[in-house]
């Protein structure tokens, strides 16, 4: 039986044609994929984003405050009104004071919590307060913290827990 030199032509025709269509099928599914971690990415930064403001706010907020309560009392006051709080690992002792303020919620960002933990070391340095705003959107994805030093010009009473 004798193969005709066309019909080979037009198997091979097919077969690259095939291999082509494949190829780029591939390159399509590659680059859907791509684009897709692509926005996945761009979402998580847009959280981090959200939630890094939303702490920013929270320490602009407290610093704000901070500043009103010592305007209209003592800095003493300030400390003795507040809820105390447990202070974080590194700042552990006697010596430390610690009190939480609840950052009331932002208006338009009402997708995000934050806190701020107002901190002193009543030995060392009583006039400077750290304070530690932490943000958590509410979907529990992202969370941002933000720390800034505060000068409080005053003389602050030692606790009572606090050793001499």
């Amino acid at each position: 039986m004798k193969h005709n030199p066309r019909q080979q032509q037009g198997a091979i025709t097919l077969m690259v044609a095939t291999s082509l269509v494949l190829v780029a099928a591939l390159v399509g599914y590659y680059s859907v994929q791509s684009v897709f971690i692509d926005r996945l990415a761009g979402h998580a930064q847009i959280q981090a984003t959200q939630a890094r403001l939303a702490a920013e706010a929270a320490l602009a907020w407290a610093q704000a405050e901070i500043q009103r309560t010592s305007q209209t009392s003592s800095a003493a006051t300030f400390w003795s009104t507040m809820p105390t709080t447990p202070c974080p690992a590194n700042r552990q002792g006697v010596q430390w004071q610690c009190v939480r303020l609840q950052a009331p919620a932002l208006q338009g960002a009402e997708t995000a919590s934050a806190d701020v933990v107002a901190m002193r070391d009543v030995v060392n340095a009583p006039h400077v307060a750290e304070l530690q705003a932490n943000a958590v959107l509410n979907d529990q994805r992202s969370r941002a913290q933000v720390q800034q030093s505060v000068f409080m010009p005053t003389v602050l009473p030692v606790p009572a827990s606090a050793s001499t």
